[in-house]
């Protein structure tokens, strides 16, 4: 997998993104975690070179969060998924959309990208950190209600809820306890995008 954000981003498609849909925001973040859970990221993401998240929109203004089996009980955030290598953000935005709503992407909005670095707490063996990066979407005036097409995402619920609930979202996440899904690395990891989609969006 790469070893840096540099070997990890693509240039000319950032260019391409840009000259697509304008200008957009990015956010670098650093983020501590233990060594089960950078083990757990270094296997996972050789299969992926990034990520999408999408915020899909209700004319009402109401975004779209999802559960899943696995998850805590009540435990909703914003859907996603990974960017295969040699897929471009595009075809992975339009393509994860299908698979986990099944609804259609017209008029998205490229919000920005986060780009994260995970590393060890001070003290601890010191590998090499590990990058990772989302791009994150709005898909607004969507029409239609979720079904997940993919089984093996093992999506058990929706909800539509108003966007000033993803803080909420957010904090939840961050308060994981330690015996919850992914421990708290994973939680604090996943605030992030929510975050940054209540900073940036319109």
């Amino acid at each position: 997998m790469p070893k840096t954000l540099d070997e990890l981003l693509d240039e000319a498609e950032l260019a391409q993104l840009q000259a697509h849909y304008g200008e957009y925001r990015q956010q670098h973040v650093r983020l501590a975690m233990e060594p089960g859970s950078l083990a757990f990221y270094r296997r996972a993401f050789k299969n992926r070179r990034g990520e999408v998240l999408f915020v899909l929109r209700r004319g009402s203004g109401e975004v779209l969060l999802h559960t899943k089996e696995s998850y805590p009980e009540d435990l909703y955030r914003l859907p996603g998924g990974g960017i295969d290598w040699g897929e471009c953000v595009r075809t992975s935005l339009f393509r994860e959309v299908f698979e986990e709503t099944q609804l259609d992407v017209q008029k998205e909005q490229f919000l920005g990208i986060l780009t994260y670095e995970f590393h060890g707490h001070p003290g601890a063996d010191q590998k090499a950190a590990i990058p990772f990066v989302s791009y994150i979407f709005v898909v607004p005036e969507v029409e239609g209600e979720p079904v997940p097409l993919d089984e093996s995402e093992k999506i058990s619920g929706f909800k539509w809820v108003p966007l000033e609930e993803l803080s909420k979202v957010a904090a939840k996440l961050r308060s994981m306890a330690e015996d919850d899904f992914g421990n708290p690395d994973w939680g604090r990891f996943r605030a992030l995008g929510h975050d940054f989609v209540v900073e940036n969006i319109g």
